[in-house]
């Protein structure tokens, strides 16, 4: 077995895949309308139809892992990764292309629910949780990613065309599939003992909906912002894009931040002061005017999202059961797509072209929402009901 302190490595590498191609798409999709023809509204599907598999999808991949063994699992998502890659960038038709994004879509989704399967088995911590350096490294793969996508998209299809943003996939799943194959240990699961369905405990469904609403606030604001620059504050394209890069750029430096605030004072001071900072980013969302103050309110976002990312991620060991940590990681994933698909279905109603209170407003709500849910959310594992004695749980 390889050095311990590899796994997290191999981990993130294959997490990787699945905020990159979500965001990547973005600078892509008029080359693919102006080559097939198919019109706006029909080729969004393809981050559509991937936003609504990051929802459906995850939980499927995370209860394979725990039948089949999350190793096996996490390795033929990448596959999948290099496959699709290779077939997307061949594809002859815009229907083959949505086809063969949404079998990407099941590769990115696999690598999350089973590589964090084998960290919980692998790598145990106090409360149930993995060791917080762990839970950051991987939380700030997943927001670098996805920041990287639209910059590396651009990039590749100024030189290449759209096709070498699938392309990509196949040396990056290479590499991530090398490193998964020398540094993942097999994880010993019995299939057959496993509940047809899996038993979700109110802590991991409340963890779980309390990340879907930070997300509607954190994509509201990645949506509105550079849509706002550009229709009122008459900014170019290439710098309305820039303004919420502080939001990617501040959840990455601050998630170290994250893990030594948790260490002295606790994951629910993580929790409240997330919430704090998400609410107070949002109530200058409608005061926005300059440009200045647009980057404040995009800083205070960032930062609440490395703490949110940070803590919600670490309680979802702590209320998940260790023999379902796939499924349950899997229902985690698919609650940042649901506010994702939430954040794009409000925009259309709530932007008014002039300005942003409506949608900092309605931000706000929901911020004030988090808030509440940040003091109630339990941060420890129940008490075994024989005993009621030990509450850090095994």
């Amino acid at each position: 077995m390889a050095p311990i302190g590899r796994l997290p490595a191999a981990v993130a590498l294959g997490t990787l895949f699945n905020p990159l191609n979500s965001s990547m798409i973005a600078v892509a999709l008029a080359h693919i309308e102006a080559e097939f023809h198919v019109g706006i509204a029909a080729v969004t599907w393809l981050a559509g139809g991937f936003y609504l598999a990051g929802i459906l999808v995850p939980p499927v991949m995370g209860t394979l892992a725990d039948r089949l063994g999350p190793r096996l699992v996490f390795c033929a998502g990448l596959v999948t990764m290099a496959v699709t890659g290779v077939l997307a960038a061949l594809a002859p038709s815009y229907p083959a292309l949505v086809a063969i994004r949404l079998l990407q879509a099941f590769g990115s989704c696999a690598t999350m629910p089973a590589g964090m399967a084998i960290v919980q088995a692998v790598m145990p911590g106090e409360n149930g949780r993995p060791p917080p350096r762990v839970i950051a490294t991987i939380s700030m793969v997943l927001t670098a990613s996805a920041a990287a996508g639209p910059v590396l998209g651009g990039f590749l299809v100024s030189l290449w065309g759209w096709r070498a943003i699938f392309l990509v996939n196949v040396p990056l799943a290479a590499v991530a599939l090398t490193a998964a194959l020398r540094w993942l240990p097999k994880v010993r699961v019995d299939g057959a003992k496993q509940p047809l369905l899996p038993r979700l405990r109110p802590g991991l469904l409340a963890t779980c909906g309390q990340f879907a609403l930070v997300n509607v606030v954190f994509y509201a604001a990645f949506f509105v912002v550079p849509l706002w620059a550009q229709r009122s504050a008459g900014l170019p394209a290439h710098i309305a894009g820039l303004l919420v890069l502080p939001m990617a750029g501040l959840a990455i430096v601050m998630t170290p931040v994250a893990v030594a605030l948790a260490a002295r004072l606790g994951m629910r001071t993580v929790l409240v002061a997330s919430a704090a900072l998400l609410l107070a980013g949002s109530c200058l969302v409608p005061a926005v005017g300059p440009v200045w103050l647009v980057l404040v309110a995009a800083g205070l976002l960032g930062v609440a999202s490395a703490l949110s990312q940070f803590g919600l991620n670490s309680l979802v060991f702590v209320h998940a059961d260790r023999s379902e940590t796939g499924v349950a990681v899997g229902f985690f994933q698919s609650s940042r797509y649901v506010g994702a698909a939430t954040a794009s279905t409000l925009l259309g109603v709530l932007f008014d072209g002039g300005g942003m209170g409506r949608s900092g407003w309605t931000m706000a709500g929901v911020s004030a929402v988090v808030l509440v849910g940040g003091t109630l959310l339990p941060v420890r594992r129940p008490a075994p009901a024989a005993t009621g004695g030990d509450r850090s749980g095994p």
